[in-house]
């Protein structure tokens, strides 16, 4: 399904009707990468986008980077900031406002970015993964990573939230 998913993306990118940004590709030596910004999280501090591959992509002030399945979501963790159901809503208003399905939230690899938060080893960043689990299609690797976190994690709290989030997960 998101195979089919991404090609219908690329198809509805290609026949779009607005202005692509140019901007530096994070990492590229200077190559240029056309880009849609669709929301901007974590208070205006974190700006969301598509590129014209159909990648999902963070903006900063000098450059954007991409996010596939080779590469590391630790860019994106400042998602995880803003409740989840929040940065759905902003994703699909983003989406709506360029005319495009919003079914392509679907595309954004939410489960990657609390799998990395939960794996940060940073009391911060692993609460607010916690935070987001319940909410991201459950896998056995996030499974994996909560119960590792239930035993490993940076604090006694921390420690306690995931046991109650991984008794919950083996429950449903």
């Amino acid at each position: 399904m998101i195979d089919a998913l991404k090609e219908k993306l690329l198809m509805e990118l290609v026949n779009l009707d607005e202005p692509w940004v140019k901007k530096i590709e994070y990492n590229s030596e200077g190559s240029d990468l056309n880009w849609l910004p669709v929301a901007e999280l974590s208070g205006g501090r974190f700006l969301l986008g598509l590129t014209a591959e159909g990648l999902w992509a963070r903006s900063t002030e000098s450059a954007v980077q991409t996010v596939s399945d080779e590469t590391a979501c630790v860019f994106f963790l400042p998602i995880l900031e803003d409740l989840p159901e929040v940065v759905r809503g902003k994703i699909i208003d983003g989406l709506k406002c360029y005319g495009l399905s919003e079914e392509f939230i679907y595309i954004f690899p939410f489960e990657k970015v609390v799998i990395e938060g939960l794996k940060s080893q940073s009391e911060y960043w692993s609460g607010l993964a916690l935070k987001w689990v319940l909410f991201v299609p459950r896998s056995s690797r996030l499974t994996v990573e909560v119960e590792a976190l239930s035993k490993t994690g940076e604090s006694q709290g921390i420690r306690h939230a995931a046991r109650k989030i991984a008794k919950q997960l083996k429950a449903s």
